[in-house]
């Protein structure tokens, strides 16, 4: 995974390499019941914020309430 230099330390070392794209991201590691489980609109939602973050920000994050591994997550798309 190449990642740009610009992004905090914590977020590099934060980043999950299991993941293809932000979708497979949200679906692996968010907690069911606080993703899918909110009904559709939720889970577009929360899908138009990673992709957002991403835009903005070049990562994304899963706090450690909403994820499954019950730390913070990151994810950083691979650059191409």
């Amino acid at each position: 995974m190449e990642t740009n230099s610009n992004l905090p330390k914590w977020v590099i070392r934060e980043a999950v390499t299991d993941c293809m794209d932000v979708y497979e991201f949200a679906h692996k590691y968010r907690k069911p019941d606080r993703f899918t489980g909110r009904g559709k609109e939720h889970e577009q939602a929360l899908m138009q914020s990673h992709i957002d973050d991403i835009a903005r920000r070049g990562y994304t994050t899963i706090s450690h309430h909403d994820n499954i591994t019950g730390r913070i997550v990151a994810f950083i798309p691979e650059t191409t």
